[in-house]
């Protein structure tokens, strides 16, 4: 392997193109090019950022080490086990698969073939999720979680309901936080005139193995961009906003406050009555996910969203869709 990873985008849509522009300025890191079915989008990319418009997958395969998989969600088994099977690293992004055989399909190339598979949870990679994570983790017991994920309309997704579009990334999060196996699920829908099929604003209600209860809703009709997790536990209740990438938390005794020795030293405190405002420097979460996804390639770390846990958050999403009556 040369001294730098040599990276190629597969797909170069919007999302694409945030991964172009990341790539390119991260360290350790050669950006080779860029491949998209459709010829003229490749080669305005290419030209955007200097690269070459590869005119195959196979042509893509003999010139990187890795690469980034951004294409329609239907399209991510097949390409992905291209590259897998081939020797090259794969970050593709969410959700991994549209079906549990493909998704199996995937974990097995990439573990017979020894090169890593990263899905992109991009959210895991919020320095606010992050700090959430080290909170709960050594001081708390989770009682239940309430999540909103919410946008007005967008032509940027139409093939997938809002679930999979929007709340598969706060059901890998929650899951991710809880740490047990979610048990029964519960979904309602809301249908309008202009929306009548109900997908694109569902609440659901995940009971955990544990006894932990999370409460998901994800719209694509509110007129105005919410993303936001609460956590109610034992000791404290915790305020995240995605977005803002701020925490506040609020608990009923000063003395059963948060062990700061547990929370890194930049950390800002200052006791507002029971709230307290936590200092969390802001920071790129893709550009933290490629970097993660380098040293996962490098074997400096091992994958934080593993094919096993993109496929444990689907299940969910389709338990869900079975519940209101998208899929059988």
């Amino acid at each position: 392997m040369t001294d730098k990873i040599k990276v190629a985008v597969i797909g170069a849509g919007m999302m694409g193109k945030n991964h172009l522009k990341t790539y390119k300025s991260l360290p350790g890191v050669e950006l080779v090019g860029v491949y998209d079915i459709f010829e003229d989008a490749a080669k305005a990319a290419a030209e955007m950022f200097g690269i070459k418009a590869f005119s195959s997958l196979e042509e893509v395969a003999q010139n990187v080490n890795a690469v980034s998989v951004v294409t329609t969600s239907v399209t991510h088994a097949d390409v992905g086990e291209f590259f897998l099977k081939r020797g090259i690293h794969c970050l593709i992004e969410k959700p991994l698969a549209t079906t549990p055989e493909e998704c199996e399909r995937l974990i097995k190339a990439a573990k017979e073939n020894n090169v890593t598979l990263l899905v992109g949870h991009i959210e895991r990679f919020n320095p606010a999720v992050e700090q959430m994570a080290k909170i709960l983790n050594d001081t708390s017991k989770i009682r239940s979680l309430t999540a909103q994920r919410m946008s007005a309309a967008s032509g940027r997704i139409t093939d997938v309901d809002v679930a999979m579009d929007l709340m598969i990334h706060d059901v890998e999060v929650v899951q991710s936080l809880v740490k047990s196996k979610v048990v029964h699920v519960e979904a309602a829908n809301v249908k309008t005139k202009e929306k009548p099929e109900g997908k694109d604003y569902i609440s659901a209600l995940l009971t955990f193995e544990n006894g932990v209860t999370a409460n998901l809703t994800a719209s694509r009709i509110t007129e105005a961009r919410v993303r936001t997790l609460a956590v109610t536990t034992d000791e404290n209740y915790i305020d995240m906003d995605f977005i803002a990438q701020s925490i506040k938390v609020c608990t009923q005794s000063r003395s059963r406050y948060i062990d700061k020795d547990l929370l890194p030293d930049w950390m800002n405190y200052g006791l507002k009555g029971c709230q307290e405002d936590l200092f969390i420097p802001s920071a790129q979460p893709l550009a933290a996910e490629q970097s993660h996804f380098i040293d996962c390639i490098l074997g400096k770390a091992t994958p934080r969203i593993t094919g096993e846990n993109a496929l444990e958050a689907l299940k969910v999403i389709w338990a869900i869709q079975r519940k209101l009556g998208f899929i059988k």
